[in-house]
């Protein structure tokens, strides 16, 4: 599909596709740092706000999306907080006129019971008094809960009980590689969030420094890792591809976003040309550094921690279709070795910081290729590039790294690897949307993926 061919800019197309990152409806912006909709912006509010304590009565398991998100408030409020939402951004509660029934503190105040039948058994015709609300908040909750360690924490209290410990911020003098390094650290964890399958995965919070952890030849040196970070799960399928296309997306958006000279782009059709070329190569970035930061060698993990072994592929059943033998042959097959000879080893016998793994994004970002920018937007990637280098310099001052020279040669010796690599998966996810595992995106990936 055409740019062209399609209602509307393609950055409205993009923004038409923006997902809330709590339950999956449409966002319409940022609210307390994340992408949300009004529903869970509104919900986030209130429930920091007022102070509200939730119960969950099902173990911690219980779905949030658009369809279900009302159904338990506590899971629904320990995903806001896991996926990134602020509290300390949200306004203090205003004074308002005070209610003649005293119905209005009543609703806002105290503790609630999540299951919506036992409310409304208690509701009635009439309104529910302190009592009654505090009654409900205390249901036994399963010994097995992942919220039972929760349960009565306060608001203020949750937030270190979702997610790993961040390092220090940096200083305002540092470079824009060091502030995108501390960024990377908080989007990791909020990437793991928007992963996670269930709400007990998202509590797990036990850090600990992976260069004590060993697992075979899996080494880590990430010390703010959380056990979920390097634990793998199963063998990828092509559905993998589909979840981390839409989660890694919103996060993309994020970070180009905050890149300064994406602002000085004055057409529209610039932004969007630089973000369908760069959408697959972020992708494989992610991967391939994720799988070097793991310490393996043998298989590729992807950023959801299933993995690709080479040659190693899963059973499929015998009425698959041909499509999918396809993509399996593809992500199991000679390309998987191939990736992992030209980037993941290359990467980690170097000892690929995060710094640098930033300036190949941004290089990356700003060299698209023959995409059709116009001639201001190729000056301004032009500037761009040698910036991200100048601050690769910058970054390795602060890093006290000495052979500089050596290591940025390294880098760049990197690029071609990329290039042939973000084709093979160009060719890879053309096949996903036939057998349906991308619904949503159709139109979106049709105009991304238009400009590789």
């Amino acid at each position: 599909m055409s740019v062209s061919g399609v209602e509307g800019t393609p950055l409205e197309i993009l923004s038409q596709t923006e997902q809330c990152v709590v339950c999956g409806d449409s966002a319409d912006g940022f609210h307390y740092g994340v992408r949300s909709c009004r529903g869970c912006n509104a919900f986030f509010r209130r429930a920091i706000t007022y102070d509200q304590h939730f119960t969950c009565r099902r173990g911690g398991h219980c779905l949030v999306d658009r369809t279900a998100r009302c159904a338990c408030r506590a899971c629904r409020l320990a995903k806001c907080i896991a996926v990134g939402m602020d509290k300390k951004a949200v306004q203090p509660k205003r004074d308002g006129p005070s209610s003649t029934n005293g119905t209005h503190h009543d609703r806002n105040s105290g503790n609630y019971n999540s299951d919506p039948e036992t409310e409304k058994q208690h509701r009635g015709n009439g309104t529910i008094t302190p009592k009654q609300e505090a009654d409900q908040g205390n249901h036994i909750v399963s010994p097995c809960s992942a919220f039972s360690h929760v349960v009565s924490t306060p608001i203020s209290e949750l937030g270190s009980s979702f997610l790993p410990t961040m390092p220090p911020s940096p200083l305002p003098s540092s470079g824009l590689i060091a502030r995108q390094c501390y960024d990377f650290e908080d989007q990791k964890r909020r990437r793991r969030a928007m992963l996670c399958r269930s709400l007990e995965e998202i509590l797990i919070s036990d850090t600990v420094s992976c260069e004590s952890v060993e697992n075979g030849s899996h080494v880590c040196s990430n010390v703010f890792q959380s056990i979920q970070d390097f634990t793998l799960r199963d063998m990828a399928t092509a559905e993998d591809y589909a979840v981390l296309f839409q989660v890694q997306m919103v996060l993309m958006f994020e970070w180009v976003e905050k890149l300064p000279e994406f602002c000085l782009l004055l057409d529209p059709l610039d932004k969007t040309k630089l973000l369908r070329a760069f959408a697959l190569r972020y992708l494989l970035l992610d991967n391939v550094f994720h799988t070097m930061e793991l310490g393996y060698e043998d298989r590729i993990v992807l950023v959801n921690n299933n993995y690709m072994k080479p040659f190693e592929a899963p059973p499929l059943p015998q009425n698959d279709l041909t499509d999918e033998k396809r993509v399996e042959l593809m992500m199991y097959g000679a390309e998987a070795q191939a990736m992992l000879d030209d980037l993941v080893i290359p990467m980690k016998r170097m000892a690929l910081k995060v710094g640098e793994m930033m300036t190949l994004r941004m290089i990356m970002f700003w060299n698209p290729g023959n995409v059709g920018l116009t001639p201001s937007g190729i000056e301004i990637a032009r500037t761009a590039s040698n910036n991200a280098v100048k601050e690769l310099h910058h970054y390795f001052e602060g890093e006290g790294v000495t052979d500089v020279e050596h290591r940025i040669g390294n880098l760049l010796l990197l690029l071609p690897a990329f290039t042939k690599h973000v084709r093979y998966l160009y060719e890879l996810v053309k096949l996903i949307p036939s057998f349906g595992k991308m619904n949503e995106w159709d139109s979106f990936m049709d105009v991304l993926l238009n400009g590789l």
